[in-house]
């Protein structure tokens, strides 16, 4: 009797070449990757709200500035002083890729003359793509202050 043949039959017995899976493992492969691209796009759509909130963020302190020192110079002394109307729309057409209106308002203290102040307050919504991160509207905003120059 050759014991080594007993061996390598009693080793080949059940034996599965590589790659393949028990009744209970079929399709767990599948169920893997579904959870790891769910996980992958939570993380990603969560990525793009922020971003997208920090970025309207940003831009309302930028606007404010900008706008405020835009009217600061174009007071009552000047050819065509402004209204406030124009600091709406000087601040809506640098408004790029955000997609609700941009609120804006303006308060000249006492009036546009110089040695006034003009303070601008600009506020967005942000709205949410998919409500992963931020789950309701979020409201971002900022205010500046100058002195009439002109």
């Amino acid at each position: 009797m050759n014991v080594r043949n007993d061996k390598s039959a009693q080793r080949g017995k059940g034996h599965r070449g590589k790659g393949h899976r028990g009744k209970g493992q079929r399709g767990s492969g599948l169920i893997e990757g579904a959870l790891c691209f769910s996980a992958f796009l939570f993380i990603t759509f969560g990525v793009m709200e922020f971003a997208m909130a920090i970025y309207a963020y940003n831009f309302c302190g930028y606007a404010a500035q900008d706008a405020a020192r835009w009217a600061s110079a174009r007071g009552a002394n000047y050819p065509v002083p402004v209204s406030s109307t124009d600091v709406q729309n000087h601040v809506a057409n640098q408004a790029v890729g955000l997609t609700n209106t941009v609120t804006v308002t303006t308060t000249w203290t006492p009036d546009n003359k110089p040695g006034s102040t003009v303070q601008v307050t600009v506020k967005y919504a942000v709205v949410p793509l998919t409500g992963v991160t931020l789950h309701a509207n979020l409201q971002v905003g900022s205010t500046a202050q100058m002195i009439i120059s002109n």
